[in-house]
């Protein structure tokens, strides 16, 4: 294969009455079915270290590669996919909000309307010895556009030593807040060290990408079955992207 996926999501959970963007959840039930259908499909689930590799040219493009990744750090990451990773021994990348951790999604709980628990240190320690890799989403989830440069290196360089200090792991890759980012964020990016960052640009992966615009495919509420085999099979995302 000349392309890899990497998928995006947020929640896995059921999306409660009184909250809004739906889109965010992925019920328990699908995501049970997405992972059953990588593994019976014969898709291989790397890393994001994996990726960057076959972007280099130095895996074999024999392969169906996909990975996969959560931002924010909710606490249903750990009560609804964390024990269906370990069942399949799927590697996953979970960005973390540094200075919320253990706490709620204070930065956009009010157009929400609704308060959601993140991941605690506790939690976070024990699924780093099984195949969870944690990447940085800042401090406090900011639009880095906003920023200063000076903020913005504040909120980049911050949460990776915090989120270092207490892994005792390297932090190599960078979630952009709300997939926002210009040529300052990028080239802080690269600055504070990390490796490569995500985005929420749509399309597949190929040799020769940028490793820190990486391209992803949003799986949402309304992916049924047949759209999330539809971007796993060919270049839909890569057209909905407007790829060229």
């Amino acid at each position: 294969m000349n392309k890899a996926i990497v998928l995006m999501y947020h929640n896995i959970g059921m999306p409660p009455k009184e909250g809004k963007l739906r889109s965010l959840y992925v019920t328990p039930r699908m995501f049970r079915f997405q992972m059953w259908y990588l593994k019976t499909a014969g898709f291989r689930v790397v890393s994001l270290n994996e990726i960057l590799s076959f972007m280099r040219g130095s895996v074999s493009s024999d392969e169906r590669l996909v990975a996969l990744t959560f931002d924010d750090g909710y606490q249903d990451f750990y009560d609804n996919a964390y024990p269906v990773l370990k069942m399949y021994g799927f590697p996953s990348t979970v960005f973390l909000v540094s200075d919320f951790i253990g706490k709620e999604n204070l930065w956009d709980y009010q157009e929400l309307n609704i308060r959601k628990k993140l991941l605690d240190w506790e939690k976070i320690i024990e699924m780093r010895d099984h195949h969870v890799s944690f990447g940085s989403h800042t401090r406090t989830h900011p639009f880095l556009s906003k920023l200063s440069t000076a903020e913005m290196e504040e909120e980049l360089f911050g949460a990776k030593a915090t989120l270092e200090k207490r892994l005792n792991l390297p932090v190599q890759f960078f979630c952009y807040p709300y997939g926002n980012y210009d040529e300052r964020a990028v080239a802080a990016v690269k600055k504070a060290g990390y490796l490569g960052a995500t985005t929420m640009n749509r399309g597949l992966i190929h040799r020769g990408d940028e490793p820190f615009e990486l391209r992803r495919s949003f799986i949402r509420f309304h992916t049924h079955p047949l759209l999330f085999m539809l971007k796993l099979h060919s270049t839909y995302e890569d057209r909905k992207g407007k790829r060229r």
